[in-house]
C-alpha cells in the first residue's frame, strides 16, 4: 500500500503530538510513505517561517521523510501545488492521499486514489483493518 501525506499533514505531524504523527509513524514502519521533493520544500519554507523557535524540527522533519519512497514531482500547473501534489501522489500510485485541507478533500477519490482526513485515514487504515 502506498500512503501520501499532503504537506500539512507532515508539518503537524512533525510539530505536534497527535494523529497526523501516529498516521505518519505507522505508515513509516510499514514502509507505506510517499512523498516528493515539493513536500519537502513547502515544508521547509513553513517550518523556517512559522516555527523558528523550533530549529530542530526542520531536522526531524528530513530525518523522517528521508525514509519515504520518493516520487517524480509533477510541473504542472506551476501556481497550484495542492494540484501538482495529487497528480504525483496518483502517478505514483497512492492509494491514499491524506490532507486536512478542505478544499482537496473536496475533490473526493482521484480515479483509485481516495483523498481522505487524517481522522478518516486512521480509521481505514489502521483501525478497520484491526491494525490498532
Amino acid at each position: 500500500m502506498k500512503v501520501f501525506l499532503d504537506t500539512n499533514v507532515w508539518l503537524s505531524a512533525t510539530v505536534f503530538a497527535g494523529l497526523c504523527a501516529e498516521i505518519l509513524t505507522e505508515s513509516a514502519q510499514r514502509n507505506w510513505l510517499l512523498t516528493t521533493r515539493l513536500v519537502q520544500a513547502e515544508a521547509h519554507e513553513v517550518l523556517w517561517r512559522k516555527f523558528p523557535h523550533l530549529p530542530q524540527s526542520q531536522a526531524m522533519f528530513d530525518a523522517i521523510w528521508s525514509v519515504a519512497a520518493c516520487a517524480p514531482d509533477v510541473d504542472e500547473p506551476a501556481d497550484d501545488n495542492d494540484v501538482r501534489l495529487v497528480r504525483a501522489a496518483q502517478e505514483a500510485g497512492a492509494v491514499v492521499f491524506v490532507t486536512g485541507d478542505r478544499r482537496v478533500l473536496g475533490w473526493g477519490a482521484q480515479g483509485d486514489m481516495q483523498i481522505l482526513s487524517p481522522r478518516d485515514a486512521w480509521m481505514r487504515l489502521f483501525v478497520k483493518s484491526g491494525v490498532n
